[in-house]
């Protein structure tokens, strides 16, 4: 019997230097989705603050920077994600942590979002937020490792 998968296809903006281990991204929410039940296909965008404003303030009318959003799309397909890196960053100073973790948590925010959770009432974002933390450091646990990438390896003449 074939289990159930899902495909993730990730995208980072020009201009920003990779901020987060892609691979190990794609893993967490391949766990996550295993974890919950679902299969299917996500998109996630890894973006700058002012591509994220302009997304806010089209579909959800509120001008100005997001950590993260997320728009369903219709199954197999899941939906998109995108985060902004640079709120990310900002958050990550914030709570003593990697951007690269910050940016997974979001990651795992937005996917949660996709398959049903919502955070529109403080129970209802209590447990969101609780899952999200529950299954982020479940995949650590079980999967050690940085959510930083790896520095890109020089030439052998030291170009890079």
């Amino acid at each position: 019997m074939k289990r159930k998968s899902l495909r993730v296809g990730i995208r980072l903006s020009e201009g920003l230097n990779r901020p987060v281990a892609v691979r190990r991204l794609a893993r967490l929410l391949r766990y996550a989705a295993e974890q919950e039940g679902v299969a299917g296909e996500v998109g996630v965008w890894i973006c700058r603050d002012d591509e994220i404003a302009e997304l806010h303030e089209r579909f959800q009318g509120i001008p100005g920077p997001t950590d993260v959003l997320s728009f369903p799309g219709d199954p197999p397909y899941l939906g998109d994600i995108a985060v902004s890196a640079e709120t990310a960053a900002l958050q990550a100073a914030e709570v003593s942590h990697s951007v690269g973790r910050e940016i997974a948590f979001l990651v795992l925010h937005g996917f949660l979002h996709l398959i049903g959770y919502d955070d529109l009432s403080e129970p209802d974002r209590s447990r969101m937020l609780a899952r999200q933390e529950e299954l982020l450091r479940a995949f650590e646990g079980e999967e050690p490792g940085s959510w930083e990438p790896a520095p890109r390896q020089r030439g052998a003449h030291g170009e890079g």
